[in-house]
């Protein structure tokens, strides 16, 4: 996956092809919970359940940063519940909307 140079940071995934099956499986299944999808400045808030594994996401979050410098994570946990907002250059979105989802 590649997207155009944004303010100087690497804007290509640099996962290797045959890794990409596995990893958007591994996202699928995390993903498989989710309750609900908002659209936000910028990308997109998955909302899950209490019950949903935060090591799940993190360890994912962390793995993504590392090939896909280009998207932004924040992991939230309050009054709303356990969220993940993803947020990226708008030469991004395809791939945003190919992992996450679209806003519900």
């Amino acid at each position: 996956m590649s997207v155009a140079e944004a303010n100087g940071t690497p804007s290509a995934c640099s996962l290797d092809l045959s890794a990409m099956p596995g990893r958007l499986a591994e996202w699928e299944r995390v993903l498989a919970c989710t309750r609900r999808r908002i659209e936000i400045d910028g990308g997109l808030r998955v909302e899950f359940p209490p019950r949903v594994d935060l090591g799940d996401i993190a360890r994912l979050v962390a793995a993504e940063q590392q090939c896909c410098a280009f998207f932004d994570f924040a992991i939230t946990v309050d009054g709303r519940g356990v969220g993940l907002e993803v947020r990226a250059p708008d030469e991004a979105s395809e791939i945003l909307t190919t992992v996450f989802g679209d806003a519900a």
